[in-house]
């Protein structure tokens, strides 16, 4: 059984009220995000850069605004739209198209970078995915990825303890929900891979194994003691990029 239609409709449904957290996230992390974006695309072969996943568009306006040649690429076509909207507000230009991350109509080596935020943890099938991003960068292209352990607590102890401590909070602010029901998506990820592999050693191994000559990542960790006062660090989010072979 496929999710990706299902997935599809949950973030149609979502899309006007994470479109006002992606505004003011762009409010207050605009200059973080920028600098940090413009590092680690330095010295790829070129302008073209795919945003895969692209939700409202918080990447895409920011590589626009560096001065990159944006495609941004999402399967919900209501991220879609607010997403031109946020960028046509701040008088930027990209290419909007409805596609699946893992099927993709670009002709091999086409971009000079991939970058994706909170995608691959509700992909049915993130591996196919991962090759096909290589498939589609020029040779030195870098993939970029920021995503986290969104829900290993159906299959791992620790991340299961840090959801009983009294400051969690799973992100689903009510402002930006609207009334959405979260259980829908909650559900799917109990099935979904990512769900059960610990991040980004499996994005490490995999990105390695596909043929990428170097990969690297930089992790969040929370650090907090259960009721038996016993430490414990678990990884929740990461930025990793992968660098494809300068050589066939």
């Amino acid at each position: 059984m496929s999710y990706l239609n299902t997935i599809g409709a949950y973030w149609n449904s979502r899309s006007e009220g994470f479109s006002r957290q992606i505004l003011e996230e762009l409010e207050h992390g605009y200059d973080r995000w920028s600098s940090r974006l413009s590092g680690l695309l330095l010295g790829i072969p070129g302008k073209r850069v795919l945003d895969i996943g692209c939700g409202p568009g918080f990447f895409t306006v920011l590589l626009c605004a560096l001065g990159f040649e944006v495609t941004a690429v999402d399967y919900s076509e209501d991220m879609l739209a607010q997403a031109e909207s946020i960028v046509r507000q701040r008088g930027l230009t990209a290419c909007f198209l409805k596609g699946d991350a893992g099927m993709l109509p670009f002709e091999a080596e086409s971009f000079d970078a991939v970058v994706s935020r909170n995608l691959t943890w509700n992909l049915e099938e993130p591996d196919k995915a991962y090759r096909e991003w290589l498939r589609i960068l020029k040779p030195g292209g870098c993939i970029i990825n920021c995503d986290g352990n969104h829900y290993n607590h159906y299959y791992m102890e620790e991340y299961r303890l840090e959801r009983q401590q009294k400051d969690f909070s799973d992100g689903h602010n009510p402002e930006y929900m609207k009334n959405v029901d979260v259980a829908v998506i909650d559900e799917i990820a109990r099935e979904l891979p990512l769900s059960r592999e610990l991040r980004p050693k499996w994005d490490i191994g995999f990105l390695l194994d596909a043929g990428a000559v170097h990969v690297e990542a930089d992790v969040t960790r929370h650090c907090f003691q259960d009721d038996s006062g016993i430490d414990h660090s678990i990884i929740k989010n990461f930025i990793l990029k992968a660098v494809k072979s300068n050589t066939p």
